[in-house]
Parts: structure tokens; C-alpha cells; sequence
């Protein structure tokens, strides 16, 4: 009987052996991220990795991997005498993504306060329970038991000196908890502003291979991940009016995406795969007694603000957010908060809602409706869910030595051609590996730099600024592949502030407004000899006269535009006499007056403006 249970035991060790590494064997591959293709929302990540398989199937497992993956894109290719037969993705929670330093030490200072914070608490609850027990027993004794006096005076003098000294203590205590309190705020807050991130976990993807020798292979593996994107800014800069515009543009690039880019190959584009690709359908519009038009028809109203300014900060708390990404939705004009959580932005033309994106936060959009947008961000508390798809997309099973085995997904995010314009889509392959950390920061990531032909004129209205207003126009700006982004200008070596370049409204010309040039000095008075009142019989005749005067401070002449405007009359009872305007052009509808010329440097010139208004002498009429 025992050698007959032996004989069996062995039997299953071998043979049962023998099935279980039939099932597949487990191995790690080590893999790198090569490139990244880095969205307006988004970033397509590429890794590659080597491995020597063993005859028969093998699962490879591929870790460390972001844990944000959209798992409907993940892609991969296999080179090599081999079989692809299913993948796998799930979520590692043993598999902690690395952390800073930096942030590993503040968490660890962090989690001992809150250790000591427990202990102080639980010492004070003590002190204000013998506190509550010694108010209590104020008697002693029973109510038919003789105390003596002097037993008397003991006893109460304990009693004062035991209280005294606990409520000495619960003070102490309570010193000493708000002190730590104040220090796990202090470093929550200094978390915040590196962006700490409260979820640790990874992924893997899980290959399962059919080799049927052993021989090395290698493997192409692409994902599309969240949390990631990257906003346009310019650099202008204007030597002076007679040279040629110095244009730089940036990638603000960020990513909170649970796994770092280290020296990786950049393409920045400004597509969205989180948009949806279908054209809309418009379907037939049935008018209705008694029914108003569908809210799908409708557009909400477009504010015009050229520039929206607010904060950012937690639900519940109201802390501020340092470094949360803020982006026109549609565009790649964007702007982070300071470390306040204040944010400030300019505008393109019917801009409609802004997006709000912070690691650890929901992401959130805010609808444009007026120059101040205060926004609390709640914190994302999900549990990241694992996510097990098992026979992946569609399998093309190959068997020959080179063949690709490929399993693709079902729905991908596209991957961006190695042209730099395409019909949709335009993207910048950077040529110096970047590297973007996994912390939410900002990162500047340099373009291109260009020299473009501009012409300049001034524009001033000083009836309204005096101010003149230098312009850039850029002619067959079409051909140097430009985004819409903010823009810091420089003129003249000074730094001027901020202006928007918004492509998508330009015509042949592109306008880029430069801002305020000191140099043009503008004057508008009234002339007191010709601004007088008449009656006559039932009406008064009012005589208006004004000199504007421009001075050209600068060094080279200049080309500019002035204009002003004469009253239009809503009534026949009211009437106009436009008397002097000389070498002005006139707009007959809108009564614009508009000169226009060149002025030679160190120059003066004046312009004199004259009407006069005949109204009804009991009516008052604004001329001012």
C-alpha cells in the first residue's frame, strides 16, 4: 500500500510537473519608454524591450507600467520566431511607482507627526477624563459621615492642586497638538506644490508568446495614457520697427501619468484623441405648436473678455493649488496657477470653456461667463479598479523567422506619422530627448525659433487711449505652421507684457497686436476758441473743435493710424455739420475718420477735427 501511494506521488510530481510547465512559463522583461507622443490631452507612450524565449509558451510580463493606461490602445508588436496569443492588463498595487526624494522624505516627516499627533490626542482625552472624574466627586463621604476638618482640608486641597495641575496639562497638550497640526499642513501644503501624487500603484501588461524553439526577440509596446498634455507659448521679440520679428515657440509640457520620461524622444502635436472623430449628423427640424427650439440647436452666449483671471482651490478646505494646468478647451493656449493657486490668461476670440487638470483632482471645465472664474477642485478618491482583458483585440497569428506578431486594439488612439503636417493634425518631432517627470510640473520643452518678415503700423484712438498701440502683420503667415498661443513680447530689449496669437480667426494677414509704445506721444485737446453755444430762435447750434497731435519720439520714422468720429443724428431734429477734417477718410455709415501716413522720426504732426450740432433748446444733447 505505502509503495503504491509513493509510486503515485512521484508520478504527479513528475508528470504534473511536466503539464504546469506546459501551461506556461512566467518571465520579466525588462522594457524602456523610447518615445512619447505628447497630446493636447494625453501622450501615446512607445516602449521596447528584448528577451530570450524558451521553446514552447511563455508569459512575458511587461512592468512598472503607467496605471492610467486607456486600455482599449494598447498595442503590441513582437519581432522574431514567434507566436503573439493574448494579452493582459491589470493593476500591480505591490508594484510602487518610484517617488522623489524629496517627497519620500516630507511623507515620511508627515507620517511620524501624525504618529505623535495620536499620542498627544490620546494623553489629552486622559487629562480631560480625570477631569470630568474629579468635577464629579465634590462630595466626601456619606451625608451621615463626619468628616474631620482636617481630613477636610486635605482632601480639598488635593483635589485643587490635582485639577490645577490637569487642566495645566490639557493646555500643554493642546499647545502641543496645534503645533503638529500646523507642521502636517505646512508639509501637506509643500506637497501640494510638487504635486505629490497619493496613488502609488502600477500595471503590467502581460504577453503570452508560442515559440517553438528558443531564440531572442524583441517587442514594440504603445499605450495611450491620461494626465498628460502640453500648452503653446511665444516668445516675441522686436529689435526695433525696421527688423524682422524673432519668433521662439514652446511646449509647456506636463504629465502626472505614473510613470516617468526619462530621456525619452518627444513629438508634441496638437491633436486630441479624446475627441470624438465623427462628423455631427444633422437630422431634420420639425416645428411644433407649443414647443421651443431644442437646446441641442442652441449655442450658448459668447463673452468676450480678453483676459480671465481667478484661483484655484480645494473643495473643503479651500487651500490653494499651486500648478494646476489651465487650458482653453479646443486650443493650445494654456497657463499654470502660481504658488497662491492665482491664475491669469488671455483670451482668444469665442473662447467658450476653460479646463482645469491637477493630479490627485477631477478634472473639471468651467464655462467662460465673465473676467473672474474662481474654481474649487475635488479630489479624486476612486480606487483605481483592475482591469483584466484576456484574448486582447484581434490575434494575427504568424509563425516565420522576422514576421511581426501583432495584437492590436480594438480601439487605439492613432498613432501620429512621422510628417510634420498632416490634413488634421500638425506635430513637432524634438530632436534632443527631453526628460518629464512624473510630478504634474511644468516643463518648457523649445520648438522652433524663426525669423518672420513683418510689417508694422501703429493705431491709436485718443479719444478713447492716447496711447498708440504698436501691431505686427505678418503676410503668408499660413506657411510657418503657427498655434494658438499666449505670447510674451519684448520690444526694444524692454519686456512689453502678454498678447495672444489666435490663428484660428485670421485672415490673409495676421494681426498680432505688440501692445504700448511710449515713444509715440499723443495729445487730443478741445480748442476753446472754436467750442461755443449759440441760440437761435427754438434752437441751439453747439460748435466742437479738437487738435490732436502726434509726436514721433523714436529713432526711425514710422506708419500709423489715427482715428476719431463725428456724432451721428438718430433724430431730423438733431443735425450734423461735419465742417473740418482735413486729409482724414471719412466712413459715410459709421462717421469713422481715420488718417493714416508716415511719420519721420523726431517729427511732429496735427490734425484738427471740427463739427457743429443744431438741436432743439429745450433738449440737452451729450457733445462731450
Amino acid at each position: 500500500m505505502k509503495r503504491t501511494i509513493a509510486l503515485y506521488l512521484f508520478c504527479l510530481l513528475v508528470f504534473g510537473g511536466k503539464m504546469t510547465f506546459a501551461q506556461g512559463k512566467k518571465q520579466n522583461v525588462s522594457s524602456k519608454i523610447e518615445q512619447v507622443t505628447v497630446f493636447t490631452s494625453g501622450a501615446q507612450v512607445s516602449r521596447k524591450a528584448k528577451a530570450n524565449l524558451q521553446a514552447g509558451k511563455t508569459e512575458l510580463v511587461f512592468s512598472g507600467i503607467s496605471p492610467n493606461i486607456d486600455v482599449q490602445s494598447i498595442q503590441v508588436k513582437g519581432f522574431g520566431n514567434f507566436t503573439i496569443l493574448s494579452v493582459i492588463h491589470q493593476t500591480n498595487y505591490l508594484n510602487e511607482q518610484k517617488r522623489r526624494e524629496e517627497t519620500s522624505t516630507l511623507e515620511n516627516q508627515q507620517a511620524s507627526l501624525k504618529a505623535k499627533l495620536r499620542v498627544e490626542k490620546s494623553m489629552l482625552a486622559v487629562f480631560k477624563n480625570e477631569e470630568t472624574i474629579l468635577t464629579k466627586n465634590q462630595s466626601i463621604g456619606g451625608s451621615n459621615t463626619g468628616v474631620k476638618t482636617t481630613d477636610l482640608k486635605e482632601a480639598v486641597d488635593f483635589q485643587r492642586n490635582r485639577l490645577s495641575e490637569v487642566l495645566l496639562k490639557q493646555i500643554e497638550y493642546e499647545k502641543t497638538i496645534q503645533k503638529i497640526d500646523s507642521s502636517i499642513r505646512t508639509i501637506d501644503y509643500q506637497l501640494r506644490a510638487l504635486n505629490n501624487n497619493k496613488e502609488y500603484a502600477t500595471s503590467d501588461i502581460l504577453v503570452t508568446v508560442s515559440a517553438k524553439e528558443m531564440g531572442s526577440s524583441s517587442f514594440d509596446v504603445s499605450y495611450f495614457v491620461k494626465n498628460a498634455g502640453w500648452f503653446a507659448t511665444y516668445d516675441l521679440r522686436v529689435k526695433d520697427i525696421s527688423n524682422p520679428i524673432d519668433l521662439s515657440l514652446k511646449a509647456n509640457v506636463y504629465q502626472s501619468s505614473g510613470e516617468d520620461w526619462k530621456d525619452v524622444k518627444l513629438t508634441i502635436s496638437n491633436g486630441d484623441p479624446t475627441e470624438s472623430g465623427i462628423a455631427p449628423n444633422l437630422e431634420p427640424w420639425y416645428l411644433r405648436f407649443g414647443e421651443t427650439q431644442s437646446m441641442a440647436f442652441s449655442s450658448p452666449v459668447i463673452h468676450n473678455a480678453n483676459e480671465i483671471s481667478g484661483k484655484v482651490t480645494e473643495r473643503g478646505t479651500n487651500l490653494p493649488l499651486p500648478g494646476v494646468m489651465i487650458n482653453v478647451k479646443g486650443t493650445t493656449i494654456g497657463v499654470s496657477t502660481d504658488s497662491e493657486g492665482n491664475y491669469s490668461l488671455k483670451l482668444p476670440e469665442n473662447a467658450q470653456y476653460l479646463v482645469f487638470n491637477y493630479i490627485g483632482f477631477k478634472r473639471q471645465e468651467a464655462y467662460i461667463n465673465g473676467k473672474i472664474i474662481n474654481i474649487a477642485l475635488e479630489e479624486d478618491k476612486q480606487e483605481l479598479n483592475e482591469v483584466v482583458v484576456v484574448g486582447y483585440g484581434v490575434q494575427h497569428k504568424k509563425s516565420m523567422t522576422g514576421a511581426v506578431s501583432t495584437i492590436s486594439a480594438a480601439r487605439s488612439a492613432p498613432l501620429v506619422a512621422t510628417e510634420k503636417y498632416q490634413p488634421t493634425t500638425l506635430t513637432f518631432e524634438i530632436e534632443i530627448p527631453y526628460t518629464i517627470l512624473n510630478d504634474g510640473k511644468m516643463y518648457s520643452v523649445d520648438i522652433k525659433n524663426q525669423t518672420v518678415p513683418a510689417l508694422y503700423e501703429y493705431f491709436a484712438v485718443p479719444k478713447i487711449e492716447k496711447d498708440a498701440f504698436l501691431t505686427a502683420k505678418l503676410i503668408d503667415w499660413q506657411d510657418l505652421n503657427l498655434l494658438e498661443g499666449e505670447v510674451n513680447l519684448y520690444l526694444e530689449g524692454a519686456y512689453l507684457g502678454k498678447s495672444i496669437l489666435d490663428v484660428r480667426h485670421a485672415g490673409d494677414t495676421l494681426n498680432i497686436s505688440l501692445g504700448r509704445d511710449k515713444g509715440i506721444i499723443i495729445e487730443r485737446k478741445r480748442l476753446k476758441e472754436f467750442s461755443t453755444k449759440q441760440f437761435l430762435s427754438n434752437y441751439k447750434n453747439e460748435n466742437r473743435g479738437f487738435e490732436i497731435s502726434v509726436r514721433n519720439n523714436k529713432q526711425q520714422s514710422i506708419n500709423i493710424v489715427i482715428q476719431d468720429q463725428f456724432p451721428i443724428s438718430t433724430t431730423k431734429e438733431i443735425t450734423v455739420d461735419e465742417q473740418e477734417y482735413k486729409d482724414a477718410t471719412l466712413d459715410k455709415e459709421s462717421k469713422i475718420l481715420t488718417w493714416k501716413y508716415q511719420l519721420p522720426a523726431k517729427q511732429e504732426k496735427k490734425h484738427i477735427l471740427k463739427y457743429s450740432v443744431k438741436y432743439p433748446k429745450n433738449q440737452e444733447v451729450n457733445l462731450e
